[in-house]
């Protein structure tokens, strides 16, 4: 494996060129704009303060991030190829702006830094957001020209980043920690609510109180919520499943066929801890296997029937004995009913 700093820039150059088409492609799905072409056109050992002026202003960070550290993408907003809705994304454009760090990470990046992390988000000075990052010792860059319908634009990467987190902790900067959910009877400004008919209001917990100066996280969920997190679950992509009796699968032998219900081009089920969460379809990044979610499924609703009792009907119903050979054993409140 190559150190990871400039001394891997032909690699990092082998691996823009042959990435190149599938870089183009996850762009196009990401922002619904085409790239005619993608190539590095400069390289070499990284000086931060030779950085181009162009790229000391808002845009775009990327960063796939291997084993701890990271390589930041820089894209301006000035190139135009940033759409405005990434200022303040929904949870849609959040997914979007991950999956574009992860399918770039896994295609312009060599794979002896194969990521296993992605962090994408706005940041007000691209510059400023790599240096908090932390550059590492003798750090790489390559210059990336994207050519579009009607300009040419300029793409940095460069690495290592020592602590790719903290970049994100410049002024200004919306990264992609999605709130959670809303509990129900509470609205955006924080005040208690009503719900349903005889319910008195909620109090409001101090977690979800807001003047909107600020974008609640993931780190601002209680610590015992956070440590869920945590919790590694088994992930799992499904063509299809079946059952034979352990004879069938004792005669299994190089060559045999296994048949099953689903189509080849059917749509992959999505396990996660032997549950299917949703569907997708079976993509290539580089020399991977990866999975397009197509739709999430709901978890399936449970409903109890609930039992009308009226008052003092379960001191009044009849009671069973219970049967113990051939002594009937009665309940003593039974026995004391009798007495009476």
């Amino acid at each position: 494996m190559s150190d990871y700093n400039s001394s891997a820039v032909p690699d990092f150059l082998t691996a823009v060129k042959n990435g190149a088409a599938e870089a183009i492609e996850a762009f196009s799905r990401a922002f619904g704009l085409q790239l005619q072409s993608l190539e590095a056109v400069k390289s070499g050992g990284l000086v931060v303060s030779a950085i181009e002026k162009g790229f000391r202003t808002s845009g775009l960070l990327m960063i796939p991030i291997t084993t701890g550290k990271g390589c930041g993408i820089l894209i301006p907003k000035s190139t135009g190829l940033v759409p405005e809705w990434c200022d303040h994304p929904d949870a849609t454009g959040k997914s979007k702006l991950t999956t574009l760090s992860q399918e770039w990470g896994m295609t312009l990046l060599p794979e002896d830094f194969f990521p296993d992390d992605f962090q994408a988000g706005i940041v007000s000075d691209l510059v400023e957001a790599v240096v908090q990052g932390n550059i590492g010792e003798s750090p790489g860059f390559v210059e990336i020209e994207v050519k579009t319908e009607t300009a040419a634009e300029k793409i940095l990467m460069l690495w290592p980043m020592n602590e790719p987190m903290k970049a994100y902790d410049v002024p200004s900067a919306s990264t992609l920690n999605i709130p959670p959910p809303p509990i129900p009877g509470l609205n955006t400004s924080g005040q208690s609510t009503e719900i349903g008919d005889g319910f008195g209001p909620f109090e409001t917990p101090s977690f979800y109180e807001t003047d909107g100066s600020k974008q609640l996280t993931i780190d601002d969920l209680p610590g015992f919520t956070r440590s869920l997190l945590k919790v590694k679950l088994p992930v799992a992509a499904v063509l299809a499943e079946s059952r034979r009796p352990i004879k069938v699968i004792l005669e299994l032998g190089v060559g045999s066929v296994i048949q099953f219900d689903k189509s080849c081009d059917s749509l992959l089920d999505l396990q996660i801890g032997n549950l299917t969460v949703g569907k997708g379809e079976a993509v290539k990044i580089g020399d991977k296997f990866g999975l397009r979610v197509h739709s999430i499924l709901l978890p399936e609703e449970r409903f109890r029937q609930v039992e009308v009792r009226h008052e003092g009907e379960y001191k009044n119903r009849r009671k069973t004995p219970a049967i113990i050979g051939k002594a009937p054993i009665r309940s003593m409140d039974l026995q004391h009913a009798q007495t009476k």
